[in-house]
């Protein structure tokens, strides 16, 4: 069972965001952060503990889900750079609440997709300008993506009549090439696994955050993605953190009080992220 997050934490997380935001929106737009204790601060409670020396914070690229690592408790993007100039395409940042990550949202890019050149989201070129404009060569990279192949692209494959083992090696097999293309750059990836199964049964034409099929489909294609990635991951020496199934029992669904507007992950579970990261020696604090 999760801890309920202490209720002062819980605050100062809304609180800090709020006036970050209002920093980094303003106009004229400003880079300043005069929050920095109070971002370490926040740190080490959910830390449990004081850190000393400086924090070197982990790069985070991926959709929607990457926010988690923003540190707000909902989505929040600030547009940061162009990818193009004769059809815009943006690069967002998240409010970097915590001074352990850095976020860049490249948009609702599916693992089968960002690694292609020319997608409609531009996934993969707005990966390399980050990587260009961003990331410190060498500098470990984080790539969460492959939630929404889960709930919709997958779904849609098995209900077609495809097995789920055939149609999650598929997807697998063809998103692990990107971490390997950024790792031949001289980074060293990390990839998040799909953090959740949405705890609800509705359909499609759900507004704002769609997805198709049973819970219990969208539970065993989640699970089955995460193993068959990790297998692929491990073969090319690329370590995988994923959370799902670790803060609720695997079978069930998570109770909803752990997503912030019931999709994404709260920072409830931010404790958790954090002890998964180093344990798998990806974060060093």
């Amino acid at each position: 069972m999760i801890p309920e997050l202490p209720a002062d934490t819980l605050a100062e997380v809304l609180s800090l965001a709020d006036d970050l935001d209002s920093l980094l929106t303003r106009k004229p737009r400003t880079t300043a952060t005069p929050f920095d204790a109070r971002r370490r601060a926040l740190l080490e409670k959910h830390l449990g503990r004081d850190l000393k020396g400086p924090i070197e914070p982990l790069t985070c690229i991926g959709d929607s889900n990457t926010m988690f690592f923003a540190g707000a408790e909902r989505l929040r993007f600030i547009r940061y750079r162009r990818s193009a100039f004769w059809k815009p395409h943006w690069i967002n940042r998240g409010l970097n609440v915590l001074p352990c990550f850095r976020v860049f949202h490249v948009g609702p890019a599916t693992a089968w997709k960002a690694g292609d050149l020319g997608s409609s989201t531009r996934s993969r070129e707005k990966i390399e300008i980050v990587l260009k404009k961003d990331v410190k060569p060498g500098s470990k990279v984080l790539l969460s993506f492959g939630e929404i192949d889960c709930r919709i692209h997958m779904a849609k494959a098995v209900i077609a009549g495809g097995r789920i083992d055939e149609v999650v090696e598929k997807t697998a097999a063809k998103f692990v090439k990107l971490p390997q293309a950024i790792a031949a750059k001289g980074f060293r990836p990390i990839v998040w696994g799909p953090p959740q199964i949405i705890p609800k049964d509705e359909n499609l034409s759900s507004p704002t955050f769609p997805f198709i099929g049973s819970w219990e489909l969208r539970r065993d294609i989640t699970y089955a993605y995460i193993a068959r990635l990790r297998e692929h991951c491990e073969k090319a020496g690329i370590p995988m953190v994923a959370l799902a199934g670790k803060y609720h029992d695997p079978s069930v669904k998570a109770d909803i009080a752990l997503f912030h507007d019931s999709t994404h992950l709260s920072q409830r579970l931010m404790p958790l992220a954090l002890a998964e990261l180093q344990k798998a020696e990806v974060l060093a604090l």
